[in-house]
């Protein structure tokens, strides 16, 4: 059955709206994204400039991921650009990729073992949210909880029915929603 969820009615986002203005390329602006997201993890920086460098064989080496996606052709070099990001940020454990319709034990698993809320040392007591929410609800509820410290929950926005999630600071996020919007993306706080 999860084959035919992708052709169900997508749920509203809450993101930014998108920019007016013509992208930039993506490619210089793609390291720099990943750089500010994993405070520079080497690993994920050789990943993000191979990625940015030759799209088009990051595709062919890839090609699993992007078929599972519906992607079966490097024709839309942002697009593969933009997906691999996500896929690799996911692959190195600085992002978590949830279905909006995503479960409580599941959200507070992967978004708890994400490098970035190890290294912050997030707290995410279950008891704060409740079973019947959704994604934005329990990312208000950690936003609430995390403001001390600055850091909420943000997504890459990939187009789908689904959030690519990682705790970012205010300062953080400001730049990623900079960078995102030059080149005709989003990145923005779920709350």
């Amino acid at each position: 059955m999860e084959f035919f969820d992708r052709f169900k009615k997508k749920e509203p986002r809450a993101l930014s709206a998108p920019p007016a203005a013509k992208p930039q390329p993506l490619g210089p602006a793609l390291v720099e994204i990943a750089r500010i997201i994993t405070n520079g993890d080497d690993a994920v920086l050789r990943d993000a400039a191979a990625c940015a460098e030759d799209p088009r064989g990051w595709f062919e080496a890839h090609q699993e991921r992007y078929e599972e996606r519906c992607i079966d052709s490097p024709d839309d070099l942002d697009l593969v650009l933009w997906l691999g990001l996500a896929d690799l940020l996911e692959e190195h454990g600085w992002v978590c990729e949830r279905d909006w319709k995503d479960e409580l034990e599941d959200f507070l698993y992967f978004l708890g073992h994400l490098k970035g809320a190890q290294s912050l040392g997030l707290p995410m007591e279950p008891a704060w949210f409740r079973e019947d929410g959704d994604i934005p609800l329990w990312c208000g509820i950690l936003a609430d909880k995390w403001s001390a410290q600055g850091i909420q929950v943000a997504a890459i926005d990939i187009d789908s029915d689904s959030y690519v999630l990682f705790p970012a600071t205010a300062g953080q996020l400001s730049q990623l929603r900079q960078l995102a919007d030059a080149v005709g993306h989003r990145i923005d706080g779920i709350e």
